[in-house]
Parts: structure tokens; C-alpha cells; sequence
């Protein structure tokens, strides 16, 4: 207990240099700078793994520091980069200045609804310490694999296109936002629907790689599995909702999101104590991602009232189209497995199979001709050009 309030008292200091850097990313963001703030996660993390072998070696609370370190290092790193693009410091403090308040008003609603998902999360975690022993643990690490994917595809989309989307809302252009984003829906599920179909079929290989070592035996892969399974379902939602919350952003309207995170929090807890009953801790899974989805769905309705049309038959038409090269996809994977199950190591089986799946894919993404994925491979080889003609 004493070391966890050491912990917690020194590590709490990262707090300052983690919203400092969330403001200079965006500020980069802003003008058009990507890479060095996806970089720094890099340096960031080496700092975080030195500090972990060191404290193994010498003092537990090297790790406290190295977090605080690590937290303090991107804030340094961006420096240079913030005044190359122009940024200038200068202290004011007025609590009446009109972009405060304006920034006040719209952060507060995205802080409420950011709550009800913390809420959600803390139903999760007591219902499941109740159906089973390891049942938090095993929520806990398949959430962790979910928001994986998230992290990877869906906030890397979320982060380009909201400072653009933003710059067409602010000129009031609201025919590019709404071409914006039905590219950046398209583009999101070109990735995630793959990566759900691949999370529902080798779940228990994923979760045995990854984390079956020591403690995590047979009973906890089983566990974990069965949850990201259910955890899988709602993927797509999950995303989707990422990314149609910033188009809710960009067009200075935080309230709607905040009200969908309220009626998801609602409707998950609902489910949860149904499903519970009959699915066990896959139903707490099963409950999130059905509120996902489901409150996805009001988004696509209330952005549809805000903006008018944008593309929604244009967006299911390209859906099915890579739900059915996902499913193909992950039939060619499944049998790969089988196949090679007998004569590969089942890690290099999985790995293997993954490749031939992914390989696949590409193919029946091309055959199917999706509009949105032909204008993205005309703008990457344009940008390929233009950097080999810098060259």
C-alpha cells in the first residue's frame, strides 16, 4: 500500500507533461506535422523500458521516475518543431477571454462523456470479479487487445482527419467535411473489418501468443479468448464511433457525443446484467459491443440531421463490399492454419496464415473496386511522386 501512494504521489507529476504534449501535438497536427509526434511514442516507450530494467536491478521507484521522464521527454522533443512552425509562448491569464470560454463550454461535455465511459468500464470490472475468478484480469487484457486495433488503425484516421475536417468546418465548406468523412468511415472499416474478422477466428491463438507464459495458464487463455471474441463483434462500432465523434468535434459540437456516451453507458449496463446471465463474462463483452454498435448507428442518424446527406449509400455499398472480402479472407486464413497445423510451430502457423489472409485480402480489395480506396491509392502514388520529384 505504501509503495503504491509512493508510486502514485510521483508519478502523478507526468499529469503536467502529458496535457502539455496532447496541446503541442495538436498544435503540429494543426499544421500539417504527423511524423514526429507518432515518433516520439518511440522515445517515450525506450525511456519507460530502461526505467523497468533498471528498477528491476536497483530501486522499484526508478519506474515512477522513468514515467514522469518519459511523459517529460515528448514535451521537450517537440519544442524545436512547435517554433519552426511558428508557435510562440506568452503568459495570459483571463478567465473572461472569449476563446476561453468558448473552449471551456465545448471541453466540458467531452469530459462528461469521456466519465461515462470510465463508468461503463468500472461496471465491467465488478460484474466480472463476481461471475468468475480472473474474470477482471481476463476482460481486463482482451479490452486491452480490442483497443490494440483501435489504437493502431482508428486513432491514426481520427488524427489526420480531424485537423482537416476542422479547417473545411471552419471555411464552412461543408461539402468537403462531408466528403472527408465519408472517406475516413471507408477507411476505417478497409482496416478494422479485416482485423475483426481475424480477432473472432484465431482469438485463442492471438491470446495464447501473446500472453500465455507463467501464471496466464490454459484457464486464463480461455477466458481472455472468449471475451475478445465478444469484445470483436463490436470493433467496427467502436471505431466507427471514434471517428464520427470528431467529425461531431471538428463542427464545434461536443454535446451529441456526450449524450451517445451517456446512452451507451445506460444501455451496456442494461445488457450486462442479461447477457451475464447466460454468456458469463462473454456477455459483459457482447454488451459493450452491442451499445457500440448501436449507438454508432445514432451518430451516422444525428450527423445525417446536422450536415444532410453524406454518402451513406456510397458507405454501405463499400461495407459489404469489404465484409465480404474479410469473410473470404478469413476462410483462406482458417484453412491456411489447419493446413499447416501438423507441420508449423502453431506461432509461426499463426503468422503464416495471417500473411496468406492478408495477402488475400488485398487482391479482393482491388477486384471489388471500392471508390474511396481507388482515390486513396491515387493520392498515395501522387504523394509518392511528388516526393520522389522533391528527391
Amino acid at each position: 500500500m505504501k509503495t503504491a501512494m509512493v508510486f502514485t504521489q510521483v508519478s502523478i507529476l507526468g499529469i503536467y507533461f502529458t496535457a502539455i504534449g496532447y496541446i503541442f501535438r495538436s498544435y503540429l497536427q494543426l499544421k500539417d506535422s504527423f511524423i514526429l509526434p507518432t515518433v516520439l511514442g518511440f522515445v517515450s516507450n525506450f525511456i519507460i523500458i530502461v526505467s523497468i530494467m533498471l528498477s528491476s536491478k536497483f530501486n522499484v521507484m526508478i519506474l515512477a521516475i522513468g514515467s514522469v521522464l518519459a511523459a517529460a521527454s515528448q514535451v521537450v522533443f517537440l519544442i524545436p518543431s512547435l517554433y519552426k512552425k511558428g508557435y510562440r509562448y506568452s503568459l495570459v491569464f483571463n478567465l473572461k477571454d472569449s476563446h476561453f470560454i468558448k473552449m471551456s463550454k465545448q471541453a466540458l461535455p467531452v469530459i462528461i462523456g469521456n466519465s461515462a465511459n470510465q463508468i461503463n468500464w468500472l461496471v465491467d470490472r465488478t460484474l466480472a470479479s463476481r461471475i468468475v475468478v480472473g474474470g477482471i484480469s481476463a476482460l481486463y487484457y482482451a479490452n486491452k487487445l480490442n483497443g490494440f486495433v483501435q489504437g493502431i488503425y482508428v486513432a491514426s484516421i481520427a488524427t489526420v482527419m480531424y485537423p482537416k475536417i476542422s479547417k473545411m468546418a471552419a471555411e464552412n465548406d461543408i461539402e468537403k467535411v462531408k466528403l472527408s468523412l465519408k472517406e475516413s468511415v471507408t477507411i476505417s472499416n478497409l482496416l478494422v473489418v479485416p482485423a475483426t474478422i481475424i480477432s473472432m477466428i484465431f482469438a485463442e491463438p492471438i491470446v495464447s501468443l501473446l500472453f500465455g507464459r507463467g501464471a496466464f495458464d490454459a484457464k486464463a487463455i480461455g477466458l481472455t479468448s472468449y471475451a475478445l471474441f465478444f469484445y470483436s463483434v463490436g470493433m467496427v462500432g467502436f471505431g466507427l464511433r471514434e471517428v464520427l465523434s470528431r467529425g461531431f468535434y471538428s463542427l464545434q459540437d461536443t454535446r451529441t457525443p456526450m449524450i451517445n456516451a451517456f446512452i451507451a453507458m445506460v444501455m451496456n449496463i442494461v445488457l450486462n446484467i442479461i447477457l451475464s446471465k447466460f454468456l458469463g463474462i462473454g456477455g459483459l463483452a457482447l454488451a459493450t459491443s452491442i451499445a457500440a454498435l448501436f449507438c454508432t448507428v445514432l451518430l451516422f442518424i444525428s450527423l445525417k440531421k446536422k450536415i444532410g446527406p453524406f454518402g451513406m449509400k456510397d458507405i454501405s455499398i463499400s461495407f459489404l463490399k469489404i465484409l465480404a472480402s474479410s469473410l473470404i479472407m478469413g476462410f483462406i486464413a482458417k484453412y491456411a492454419y489447419k493446413t499447416f497445423g501438423n507441420t508449423l510451430d502453431y506461432k509461426i502457423n499463426l503468422f503464416v496464415s495471417m500473411i496468406i489472409g492478408g495477402l488475400a485480402y488485398l487482391v479482393l480489395i482491388y477486384m471489388m473496386k471500392i471508390e474511396d480506396v481507388d482515390i486513396l491509392m491515387k493520392d498515395i502514388k501522387a504523394w509518392l511522386v511528388k516526393r520522389k520529384g522533391l528527391k
